[in-house]
């Protein structure tokens, strides 16, 4: 699989997904793509996936873009992620208006699925958190829209993460 030759919004094609590499490929080839928003479902931030130079750096400039962009997102563990310096915590502190991270409310404590949404549009989704067998849209509106939905439902509920805010001295 090579996401660099889809597009949002007019590659149909659905994506099977069985590699952090290949997630991790895609994720980025979805943010780099993106325009408006991107919202993230994560147990742990899983590292192999979104904590990489290409990542990061492609999300810093999506939020960028305008004022209006944003990137949301929902994580489950924070404990993992903080202990092993994971490199969207720091971007997340400095970018604090255009990226957040909140916990899940206690009701939405067992989801364990993995999804990222962009635009209303593009998704990738894993039952699983801790497995990389995923499917995959550049051109999804009922999929990445019910998982939108989701997502905001789940946000409405949650609250931030205190373990990844910056401290104010």
């Amino acid at each position: 699989m090579n996401p660099d030759r889809y597009t949002l919004g007019e590659s149909e094609e659905d994506l099977a997904l069985t590699s952090a590499e290949e997630n991790r490929d895609l994720a980025l080839e979805l943010v780099r793509q993106a325009r408006r928003e991107v919202y993230i479902v994560s147990y742990d931030l899983d590292a192999p996936v979104f904590s990489n130079d290409a990542f990061i750096e492609a999300l810093s400039d999506f939020v960028r873009i305008t004022k209006r962009t944003q990137a949301h997102i929902l994580l489950q563990r924070p404990n993992r992620a903080v202990k092993e310096g994971h490199r969207l915590i720091p971007l997340a502190q400095r970018l604090s208006s255009s990226i957040r991270i909140h916990r899940p409310a206690p009701e939405h404590s067992d989801y364990f699925e993995t999804f990222m949404v962009v635009d209303g549009i593009g998704y990738f989704k894993r039952q699983q958190a801790d497995r990389y067998e995923g499917i995959a849209s550049f051109k999804a509106p009922i999929i990445a829209r019910e998982l939108r939905d989701l997502f905001l439902t789940m946000w409405e509920r949650s609250s931030p993460e205190s373990q990844v805010r910056r401290l104010q001295i």
